[in-house]
This record gives structure tokens, sequence and C-alpha cells, in this order.
């Protein structure tokens, strides 16, 4: 006895239950409040959207002037000649690439928010996992408390010769099997405040501790509302974008055809006679007889056409996640409401029977102590099925871009 006590205590130790420490106690709005712009997860996701706006900006930009200086010398006469050229951007394939630029940057910014709301579906994913460990710990915390009480009892009564000393020794088992097993929660439990605290800003100080809400379910809406509602999802109107830019790079392509002039202004001067000064004017054009664009035009309707496809991979996909996380969400419901009433319920009936049996002497300890199991397991897998309940409708909440009241 001396040293399953001994080494419960050092559980106990390594292991402390969660109301010993400094708790800081969230729900689950207050959790996402944290998922602030300040957030290291959001600020790289919304980083890419700068990246492609500097396109914006290459794509506006002026061609920069060239200056010549030539000199020319024959005979003891030198010339010198002293010209600027500027490239004048009068085809309208400026414009097309400055609008086909834009579009690039709002299909990154509509693909930053689809990325941002992923961000949040997984923090309210992990504040249900934190929940769920919480609960089973906890659970296990309080059978290892009714278990200690009822070693205690068997021990006084083995020390009046009430009992037999097989009782108490199991009851003590039983006490150091569920501790390794809160132990273990506790790990648990741990991984999962870690797991929260990766998605804020600054890490707080103290235990996290999940308060999730008791919401009634709302109900789901059909499948057809939830597609309506995901096609105006920013995935969707990201690829909107990409059409868009792609349909602008095809007009840009198109204008590789007219002439953009190069005009060039400059002096001359030469050593001879009284070292006379002119002036240069001229117009150099690039006339368009092998590239007139073609590539990419090519190139521009081939990524149309790729855009078009993933659209419709998307909606496919988009259709199927929405079926199939709503079919599992209601299935979750039923299997938790039903487990609710027909199992958990009933566990404090249970324990309190088997307690009674026990004392008449119509059932021996292992009967008992199996009770107390069967009761603390049940109300440890109510948990897990309302977590699972939760990870549904949070999945189904991102797919379909429905929220639940």
């Amino acid at each position: 006895m001396r040293v399953l006590v001994a080494r419960a205590a050092v559980v106990g130790l390594l292991f402390p239950p969660i109301a010993g420490a400094q708790t800081l106690s969230l729900t689950e709005s207050q959790a996402l409040a944290r998922l602030s712009s300040e957030s290291p997860r959001e600020r790289a996701v919304r980083a890419s959207v700068d990246r492609v706006r500097a396109d914006v900006a290459a794509a506006a930009r002026w061609p920069n002037p060239r200056v010549t200086y030539n000199r020319e010398a024959v005979a003891g006469i030198a010339e010198h000649v002293v010209m600027v050229a500027q490239p004048l951007p009068v085809s309208g394939r400026r414009r097309f690439d400055v609008a086909a630029a834009s579009a690039r940057v709002d299909a990154a910014a509509s693909r930053a928010d689809d990325e941002v709301r992923r961000l949040r579906a997984d923090l309210r994913l992990a504040f249900a996992d934190l929940w769920a460990a919480q609960a089973r710990e906890e659970e296990l915390a309080r059978s290892v408390e009714r278990l200690r009480a009822l070693a205690g009892v068997l021990e006084r009564r083995e020390a009046a010769g009430e009992s037999a000393g097989f009782d108490r020794l199991r009851a003590e088992r039983e006490v150091f099997e569920i501790e390794a097993d809160r132990a273990a929660a506790a790990s648990d439990r741990a991984r999962a405040q870690g797991a929260l605290v990766s998605f804020f800003a600054a890490v707080p100080d103290g235990v996290i501790r999940a308060v999730p809400g008791a919401p009634p379910p709302a109900p789901l809406p059909p499948v057809e509302e939830l597609m309506a509602r995901a096609e105006a999802r920013a995935g969707f109107a990201a690829l909107r974008h990409e059409l868009d830019a792609a349909a602008f790079a095809g007009r840009s392509a198109g204008r590789r055809v007219v002439p953009e002039p190069e005009l060039v202004a400059g002096t001359k001067s030469s050593t001879a006679g009284a070292g006379d000064m002119g002036s240069i004017v001229s117009v150099h054009v690039v006339l368009p007889l092998f590239d007139r664009g073609r590539p990419e035009r090519a190139a521009a309707l081939a990524r149309a056409a790729q855009v078009r496809a993933e659209a419709e991979a998307l909606r496919l996909a988009v259709h199927a996640q929405v079926t199939s996380w709503r079919a599992a969400a209601l299935e979750r419901r039923t299997i938790a409401a039903r487990y609710r009433e027909a199992v958990t319920s009933q566990a404090a009936d249970v324990e309190r029977i088997a307690q009674v049996s026990y004392e008449a002497g119509e059932q021996g300890i292992l009967e008992l102590l199996d009770a107390y199991r069967v009761s603390s397991a049940a109300r440890v897998r109510q948990a897990a099925l309302d977590a699972s309940v939760r990870e549904a409708e949070i999945e189904l909440e991102f797919v379909s871009g429905w929220e639940m009241p």
C-alpha cells in the first residue's frame, strides 16, 4: 500500500490538476478575438497580398528614357551627337497589364480571406479539442477522488475487521490505474493548449481553460442552400478574378500588333567651320512582322481554360464536402443525443445501484469498480461525441460559408 500511495503522490506532483494552477478561461468567441491582425499566422497570410500588389506598380511604370552620346572624328574634324530616346506606350498594352495585375491582386486577397477563414476554423477545432481533453482529465480526476474515498472506507473497515484486505488492495490498484490515465489525459490537455496558443499573437499567462457555450443545435439548411452560399465564398471569387486577369492578359497580347514608337531628340555639333550646333529629331517604330503576340495570347487562353476547369473541380469538391459534412453533422448529433439519453444520464444511477448492492453483499468489489469505470467512461465518451459534433459543424460552416446562428 505504501508503494502505491507513494507512486500516486509522484504522479500528482508531475501532473497537477487544472484547478491548482492559474487559469485563463476563454470562450470560443474570446479565443477567436485573439486571432487578430497581429497574429503571426494571419500576418503571414496577408503578406502574400502585398507581394502580389507590387506587380501592379511594376505594370504601371513608364519605360526609362535612353541617353546616347556619339563622337566621330575624321581628318581633324570631330562631331558630337547627344540624343535622348523615350519609348511611348501608346498601344494600350500598359492599361491592360495594369488591369490584369489588379485582378490578380483581388484574387490573392480573396484567397487570403479564405485562408484566414481556414485559420479561424482550425482555431475553433483546436478549442473543441482542448475542451474534450479537459473534460476527460476532469472526469478522471473525479473518478480518482471517488475511488480514494472508497479505498479509505475499505481501509477503515479492514481495520475494524468488517471487510477483507482484497477489497482495499483492489480499490487502491484501481486508484493507481486511473491516476495513470489521468496523467495521460493531462498530457493530452497540455498538447491541446499548446495547439490553441499557437494561433494567438502573444502567449497568455497561466493555463488556458476552454469554456464552451451550450447553444441549442440549429437546424441545418438543405444542400442546395448551402451550395448557393458556398459559391459566394472567397475561393470561387478568387477564380473569377483569375479569369478576369487572363482576359486582360489576352487583350494585352492582342495589342502587340500595334507599334509603340520611340521618340528621339538631341543635338549635333561639329568642330568644322564655326562649330555650329544643330538639332536631331527622329521617330523609331518596331514593325510587328515576327512577334505578333501569339505565344502570349495562347498562354492567356490556356490560363482561362485552366481557371474554368479549376472552378468546376472546386464546385464538385465543395458539393461533395458540403453533402458529406452535413450528413456527418446530422448523424453525429443523433448519436450524441441518443448516447446522452440512454447512457450518460444513467451513469449516476449505475454507480448508486452498484454501491447499494455492494453494501448489501449482493455484489463484490470487482462489480462495484466496474460500475465506476463504466460510468466514468460514459462521461468521457459523451464529451468526445459532443466534440465530434462540433467538428462536423465547424467544417460544414467552413466549406459552405454558412454561419450557424
